[in-house]
């Protein structure tokens, strides 16, 4: 029997940097958004990879490819072949804006949405078969999972991922379901199921209770829940049969000054969360085995491995969530 795992994931990506409503701005780099370049410091990737090494730990990192569009070629292959060279998990994240911007800045007709789901099953189905491509030309290996921008995929985006060759997804979350999440599932759960031919591996969550300036349910981001939290989170998805997903993106261990990324410097509150979670996944391996979506995939194919989808858990520390979230809001000044 396969122990259900944890799976520490990242959106690696780059924001529009408010180019869509300031022409005379650009979108980020891969070399800021997706490295954390700031002079000497390496903010992004490299410090990630680091805390993971420290801890004898792999993780997956969805890549987002199309940054050609955005007015930055060839920038995300040295960032892809970095990661490949680090021994890290690398699949595929998809946010249609920048293929779209693309577009909007050759004066081609497009869409202006950010949601896979908004998008015909065959327009999903081509921009994954091409963010696909260019994974697998960098790579050697071809992805097998994916990830939507914003998780903004449905059941639709599954059948494109089923068109286009993949077969993981890790696009759902509950919290985001009837909003930015467009799945039409009525069941609020966290780890795994098939839908048809997809495998989707939840992005895990937790609910809160009903407690003034609480939200009902969050994510397992360590951006936005506290070591604790995430790790409580986890242990109770887990023991419940289910796989634990969680969150960060390559951005989050650095704050910037405005949305033009300058003047990155460390993130210490979110840093110390990830260590503190990495350290945590090592020292409980044996009951919470770490894995990645490539080593999912083999388990999948030549292991037995039964997905199991579990009930939404609650932590009920509504003290514990309030003092994360005035820590948040003053972590969130950039001069903290």
């Amino acid at each position: 029997m396969t122990l259900p795992g944890i799976f520490m994931t990242f959106d690696v990506e780059c924001s529009m940097g408010g180019a869509w409503g300031n022409p005379s701005l650009k979108p980020i780099s891969p070399r800021v958004g997706m490295m954390g370049e700031y002079g000497d410091n390496k903010l992004g990737i490299p410090l990630i990879c680091d805390i993971l090494s420290r801890n004898d730990l792999k993780a997956t990192f969805f890549v987002e490819p199309f940054n050609d569009d955005l007015g930055w070629p060839g920038e995300t292959e040295p960032v892809v072949r970095y990661l490949v060279e680090r021994g890290q998990d690398v699949q595929l994240h998809v946010h249609p804006n920048h293929v779209h911007y693309g577009l909007h800045q050759a004066g081609k007709p497009f869409k202006k949405t950010d949601q896979m789901a908004d998008l015909s099953r065959e327009w999903q189905a081509e921009l994954i078969t091409r963010g696909a491509d260019l994974l697998e030309s960098w790579t050697g290996t071809r992805p097998i999972a994916f990830r939507a921008g914003n998780m903004g995929a449905s059941e639709e985006t599954l059948a494109a991922l089923t068109q286009a060759g993949l077969w993981i997804d890790s696009s759902y979350t509950f919290p985001y379901v009837g909003g930015q999440c467009r799945f039409a599932e009525t069941e609020r759960y966290n780890g795994s199921k098939w839908y048809g031919e997809v495998l989707e591996v939840a992005l895990s969550a937790y609910r809160q209770p009903r407690f003034p300036g609480l939200h009902p349910a969050k994510p397992v981001d360590l951006m936005g829940s506290s070591f604790e939290e995430c790790r409580d989170a986890a242990r109770l998805i887990c023991d419940a049969g289910g796989d634990t997903v969680a969150i960060l993106h390559s951005f989050s261990l650095f704050k910037v000054r405005d949305h033009q990324y300058s003047g990155g410097k460390l993130n210490r509150v979110v840093t110390r969360r990830f260590e503190k979670f990495c350290a945590w996944m090592n020292a409980v391996r044996a009951q919470y085995p770490p894995r990645t979506f490539a080593e999912l995939g083999h388990l999948v194919k030549n292991a037995g491995y039964q997905p199991r989808a579990v009930p939404a858990c609650t932590i009920n520390k509504p003290l514990r969530a309030l003092v994360r979230k005035a820590v948040q809001g003053v972590n969130n000044f950039y001069w903290v």
